[in-house]
């Protein structure tokens, strides 16, 4: 065979050849593809190691914040509730939230009929010293599920919850496993950047039934509420938050407040009256 014919026949071979091959933007697919797969590898592996520090971690706890992380979405959400559930120690339990029945037969009891009087009176004195704007108060207790379904969702519990679960990633990265000691030191001893505008699950004192927040109206719309972000300027720089501790003082002052930590000028708990010897 010729030197021309050889050339030819391996020109049609070579065609015939780069026909068989997958385009280059497949290819470059599948490098991509195969990116992805490995990142979810790790991110697979980083979460069954933060859901096991969990386990590890949640030990001897309290049953009833076992059940309450098993419902809390992601491990770093879950890892950040087991730090707020460690802190307590032995108080835990006797801050835990109430029952449904206890928190629908607490308006029936005498300290539920005492904390009603006494938030009108707070209304009252409110609404006598500012003529024109009205005091409002949310005086529905939250339960755990409702707990629950904000602590999932809110995004600053969401950005703390990474951030623990880095600094954790990074205390043990490269060693032994740690044991549950350590994984509650590490814990306990973390703290967040910015602080987390709700309680863990089971630890908000609304679920007592005796946590209250207020938010002021005028002309029938709201110019303090519940925003976390809007604290300072519809509370503090309008005089509000001044206002309603003044009324609060004014009807007897029953009630602990403002809220320091998170700060929410709205929010203020019921002190309860002493037994009758």
């Amino acid at each position: 065979m010729s030197v021309a014919c050889r050339l030819v026949a391996l020109a049609v071979l070579m065609g015939a050849y780069l026909a068989r091959l997958p385009p280059v933007a497949s290819a470059a697919s599948a490098a991509s593809a195969a990116s992805a797969d490995s990142v979810a590898s790790v991110d697979s592996a980083a979460t069954q190691r933060r859901q096991a520090w969990v386990i590890q971690a949640s030990a001897d706890l309290d049953p009833r914040a076992v059940a309450a992380l098993q419902q809390v979405v992601g491990a770093e959400r879950r890892l950040l509730a087991l730090r707020a559930y460690l802190r307590p120690g032995a108080s835990l339990a006797e801050r835990w939230t109430w029952s449904q029945e206890q928190l629908s037969a607490y308006a029936s009891t005498t300290e539920g009929k005492a904390a009603a009087v006494d938030l009108n009176a707070v209304i009252a004195a409110f609404d006598s010293a500012n003529p024109g704007f009205t005091l409002r108060v949310n005086r529905m207790p939250r339960s755990l599920a409702e707990q629950l379904a904000h602590w999932n969702e809110n995004r600053s519990v969401g950005s703390a919850a990474t951030a623990l679960a880095s600094a954790l990633d990074r205390q043990f990265a490269g060693g032994a496993a740690p044991d549950a000691q350590a994984l509650r030191d590490a814990l306990l001893n973390w703290t967040p950047a910015v602080a987390v505008t709700l309680a863990a699950p089971g630890l908000s004192a609304h679920g007592q039934a005796r946590a209250f927040d207020f938010q002021i109206e005028h002309d029938g719309k709201v110019i303090a509420g519940i925003d976390a972000a809007s604290a300072h300027r519809q509370w503090d720089q309008a005089g509000w938050t001044a206002k309603l501790h003044a009324a609060v003082g004014a009807a007897g002052n029953r009630f602990n407040g403002p809220l320091s930590t998170p700060y929410e000028p709205w929010h203020y708990a019921y002190v309860s009256r002493p037994s009758a010897p």
